[in-house]
Formats: structure tokens, C-alpha cells, sequence
């Protein structure tokens, strides 16, 4: 579990905020795909990820990660989302592992890359999307 200084309580309808950033993320994501754009794809999926996840936790506990270690995000997840399973950690996890890599390092994303980024982040924003309707009423 994350320490409680790393996680800040956040009101449930505040969810639906952060699934219109992640689907915002996730439209930018596909539409750099269709521009072979494999970098800007990249970081937009990843960012689509974190939104999603921030969506499924505010809507499930009404709390969210503040850590700087995003990776803190999947713990808070595992205690505090029953919906948040393997599949879902493994999308998340692939999305987090390259955050550093995409933003920050000289090396350039591959199609490949950067397509299995889009993918992990278009199935984690049906996933939250579901989580949010399940217990945020709009």
C-alpha cells in the first residue's frame, strides 16, 4: 500500500473528469498513429493509461495517486479497485515502464512500440470507463 502522504482523497464525480482527459489522450494517441507518429502515440497512450487509472481509482475509492513514482499508482490499484485485475496491471505496467524512455530518452519509438502502447491504453479506458459507470452516477 502506498504511504498515505501519497495519496489525497478526491470526490467519486471527479472521475469523470479524468476519463474525458484519458479519452482525450487516447483520440490524440490514434489520430498520431494514422500521422506515423510514432513518439507523440506513444506518450499520448501512456498518458491516456494514467488518466484512466486516476478515473478508475476517484471512481471506485475516491482517492488518487499523488506519488511521483508512478509506478505507486498500481498498489493503490490492487488495494483499492476490486476491478483492477491481471490484465489490467499488465497494460498498466507496459504503459508505466516506458513513460521514461518515451519522454525523456534520445531513443525513438518503433511502430510496433508505439501501436502495443495505443492498444494497452484504448483497453484500460474501456476498462475505466466501465469502473466509472459502475459507481459514478453522471
Amino acid at each position: 500500500m502506498p504511504r498515505r502522504s501519497d495519496v489525497r482523497e478526491t470526490p467519486r464525480g471527479e472521475a469523470l473528469k479524468y476519463l474525458a482527459k484519458g479519452e482525450e489522450f487516447a483520440g490524440t494517441a490514434s489520430s498520431a498513429v494514422k500521422e506515423r507518429s510514432w513518439n507523440s502515440a506513444g506518450l499520448s497512450a501512456i498518458h491516456a493509461g494514467i488518466s484512466a487509472a486516476d478515473a478508475a481509482l476517484v471512481a471506485s475509492a475516491g482517492v488518487r495517486s499523488i506519488s511521483r513514482d508512478h509506478g505507486a499508482v498500481i498498489l493503490l490499484l490492487e488495494s483499492s479497485v476490486p476491478e483492477f485485475g491481471a490484465t489490467q496491471r499488465r497494460q498498466l505496467a507496459g504503459l508505466l515502464k516506458m513513460k521514461n524512455e518515451v519522454a525523456y530518452e534520445q531513443r525513438l519509438l518503433t511502430e510496433v512500440e508505439s501501436r502495443q502502447l495505443v492498444d494497452h491504453a484504448s483497453r484500460l479506458i474501456r476498462w475505466s470507463r466501465k469502473v466509472v459507470a459502475d459507481h459514478v452516477s453522471s
